[in-house]
């Protein structure tokens, strides 16, 4: 297990019990995670483990031999952010919540869809999402276009379907790395997301992410 949990977190793959629940039970024994540490420092990396929720690996020093890998997984998490909070929104709206999405959530595709067409502000939504870069589709149909960005959120790391013949999917400890990542924005920043989207981190804090 120490092997596949390495390689996983030098992956920049983010352990949560949803998404990899061995690995999680491995690194919530304080023994292993010890191991982990001490295997990554060399690496100039840590182990970080974020309100119990989720473990990642975050470089400890930025220099010429990583600043590459850091700026391209800063540009990754940027480039997901509006759309994933624009379909936070539209999830929330469409289901009468009071906060958006976090860790172990569950998302049923049909209760969403059938709230969807109901309301037809909110397909205008889903449409407008499937013409954003990380759900960009042609498909026309509501199933097809809501369908499309599950698995790309899926696919993104942000949900998991434990059972791939059913429709219900499950957020991962990712959206709660999302969510700090916009609080470190508004916060420490004072940036707001739509210019932020638009490429408003210089390299400094692009450093500061990773």
């Amino acid at each position: 297990m120490f092997k596949q949990v390495a390689e996983s977190l030098l992956s920049g793959h983010f352990i949560c019990p949803t998404a990899f629940p061995d690995a999680f039970e491995y690194l919530s024994q304080a023994d292993n995670a010890d191991k982990i540490n001490a295997f990554l420092k060399p690496l100039d990396r840590e182990l970080l483990n974020m309100d119990g929720e989720l473990y990642y690996a975050a470089y400890t020093v930025v220099d010429d031999s990583n600043r590459t890998a850091v700026r391209e997984a800063f540009s990754e998490i940027r480039s997901q952010l509006r759309p994933i909070v624009e379909w936070m929104d539209m999830v929330m709206t469409a289901l009468g919540q009071d906060m958006p999405i976090r860790a172990r959530d569950e998302i049923r595709l049909h209760q969403l869809l059938q709230a969807i067409e109901h309301e037809p502000s909110l397909s205008e939504q889903l449409s407008r999402l499937t013409q954003l870069t990380l759900f960009k589709t042609s498909k026309t149909g509501l199933n097809d276009q809501l369908s499309w960005v599950l698995q790309k959120l899926e696919q993104a790391g942000f949900l998991v379907r434990p059972n791939p013949q059913a429709s219900v999917y499950i957020a991962t400890g990712k959206i709660n790395y999302l969510h700090q990542v916009i609080a470190f924005l508004n916060d420490a920043e004072n940036l707001e997301l739509d210019q932020y989207a638009a490429g408003g981190a210089d390299g400094d804090q692009q450093e500061l992410f990773l």
